[in-house]
């Protein structure tokens, strides 16, 4: 009996091994994948990433304006430095929305 018991745990154990191995194979797949996307967005531009093509309401930039303009009475430099950053992101959808004439920006 002792025999037959250690050539079923071998086949237990080399099972245990193989879905172990191809779990570990999944995973190397999924972050190749992973690294390739982001090679992928970061050769196309930032611009492609943030941009989704509709522009922001005016609302919406007015009140971002107002809200850098009074971290800068305030003097907060964080609140200002983040304020700007979302300004940035916000300028570069109307931008893509717009496009250079429609702004009045000469092209050439």
């Amino acid at each position: 009996m002792v025999d037959r018991q250690h050539p079923d745990r071998c086949l237990e154990v080399a099972r245990e091994l193989r879905a172990a191995a191809e779990e570990t194979r999944r995973t190397i797949q999924a972050s190749r994948d992973l690294v390739r996307r982001s090679r992928e967005q970061t050769a196309a531009g930032p611009a492609s990433r943030e941009c989704d093509g509709d522009a922001p309401s005016n609302q919406l930039v007015t009140s971002l304006i107002e809200a850098y303009e009074a971290a800068e009475i305030d003097a907060d430099e964080r609140t200002r430095q983040l304020l700007g950053q979302v300004l940035h992101h916000v300028g570069r959808r109307v931008a893509a929305a717009m496009g250079p004439r429609a702004a009045g920006i000469a092209v050439h």
